[in-house]
């Protein structure tokens, strides 16, 4: 038979195995499980920190167009974490399901993966158990969308010690404008414009230029007129004065 303290031994060495598995398998390779989608939690067997999280979501800006991308930074300045999880929700305080995409480019400390089964890239996760103290992420929201979002963002130190759901500072996504229509509308506003000013400009001016080009004609002739008739008129005279002249010399 077994002694007491060699069946306290073995439970503690499969228990110790256990926890090492445990941590093994959530810092493996492939980073958190399918099965973490529904509430972030690491399998760790050890309840998540209840402190304060160094750890912080930071949103390169805090309004948006839901036809751009946006970058989240998980980081800190000085501590590292292992392992993390992170996904986006609607602000309106439902996080039932993750709502956008996020593209696949962590520059190598993490990947995105299907949270939703759906085919599209709505969540992240680490990809090693190396040591981070930053990393980026970008985000594309859903087409249509027009409200709030809050990225939540679970963060493993060690096995003993995660933070669950951190939640980032609140984004604002505004519908974005089809911009077919966009187009379609300026075409109709610059139409006009062109029409109605460059148009009467080149016949204002073309009156203009044929105004005046009648006016020097008309004004021009008579003043040449004029300034000929005097001296003709005394070219006239003056032939015959030197006429009379000569015939009364001679």
């Amino acid at each position: 038979m077994y002694s007491v303290q060699c069946v306290a031994r073995r439970f503690f060495v499969l228990c110790l195995a256990t926890l090492i598995f445990a941590q093994v398998a959530f810092s493996k390779q492939d980073g958190a499980p399918i099965a973490a989608c529904e509430d972030m939690t690491p399998e760790h067997f050890v309840m998540p920190q209840e402190s304060v999280c160094p750890f912080t979501s930071k949103l390169a800006r805090e309004e948006m167009w839901s036809n751009g991308t946006v970058e989240v930074t998980l980081e800190h300045d000085s501590d590292e974490f292992k392992g993390f999880f992170m996904m986006a929700f609607d602000g309106t305080g439902s996080d039932s399901s993750p709502i956008g995409t996020f593209s696949s480019d962590l520059k190598g400390k993490g990947k995105a993966i299907d949270c939703r089964r759906d085919g599209t890239k709505n969540a992240v996760t680490h990809k090693d158990k190396s040591l981070k103290n930053s990393v980026v992420a970008t985000w594309t929201p859903p087409e249509d969308f027009d409200g709030t979002v809050v990225f939540k963002a679970t963060f493993v130190k060690s096995f003993d010690k995660y933070w669950v759901k951190q939640s980032s500072p609140t984004l604002i996504v505004k519908r974005a404008v089809i911009s077919d229509n966009v187009k379609e509308d300026s075409s109709t506003t610059k139409k006009p414009t062109v029409s109605t000013t460059k148009k009467p400009d080149v016949q204002e001016s073309d009156d203009v230029s044929d105004d005046s080009t009648s006016t020097r004609t008309t004004t021009a002739q008579p003043e040449i007129a004029d300034a000929a008739s005097p001296i003709g008129i005394l070219a006239f005279y003056s032939v015959i004065i030197i006429g009379v002249t000569i015939a009364f010399i001679a």
